[in-house]
């Protein structure tokens, strides 16, 4: 058995969003495969959607993918300082805070980008989709999207819904 001093132990934190936790999930079961151990953080409602899925014959009903708590990551990694000690930080790119964890406790810091290309592509050209009036405006253009350099023509209904609204004043934007 490997000496649990050099085993790996990443802490994984997805957003509690559709489309983030299965890819980090997936990510968490190949590392443990490869000798990680892993430790998976997630908010109580995504805790609780996962956990009232399975059948209720069930022996175990602890989720061995899920530590449930709320996401508060300085406290969680000041309580998971543990044997095999936190080597590294895997959290979605759409969380602002992992690289001062990282920082702070000496860690590895991985952004897991869950999206396709395709997305990440029009994240970085939202300045393009604002200049020609397809995001951020009251009257949002309707013609097709044909300018964002790397990305065949879409139409505008094909935009992730919350860059289609008009209200660009959520905490999605």
């Amino acid at each position: 058995m490997e000496d649990k001093h050099s085993q790996p132990h990443a802490i994984m934190v997805p957003m509690p969003l559709q489309g983030h936790l299965l890819p980090h999930t997936h990510l968490a079961m190949k590392l443990a495969s490869n000798g990680f151990t892993i430790t998976f953080i997630n908010t109580q409602h995504i805790h609780h959607q996962i956990t009232k899925s399975q059948p209720n014959d069930t022996e175990d009903q602890d989720d061995i993918l899920c530590h449930s708590t709320k996401v508060r990551p300085r406290h969680t990694l000041q309580d998971l300082q543990s044997d095999p000690s936190v080597t590294c930080l895997i959290v979605d790119t759409f969380h602002p805070w992992s690289a001062t964890i990282a920082n702070k406790y000496n860690l590895v810091n991985i952004s897991f980008w869950t999206e396709p290309a395709l997305v990440l592509s029009i994240y970085y050209h939202l300045d393009l989709l604002r200049e020609r009036g397809h995001y951020g405006s009251h009257d949002n253009q309707e013609d097709t999207i044909d300018y964002i350099p790397g990305v065949q023509a879409i139409e505008p209904k094909d935009l992730m819904s919350h860059l289609q609204e008009a209200d660009i004043s959520t905490p999605m934007h």
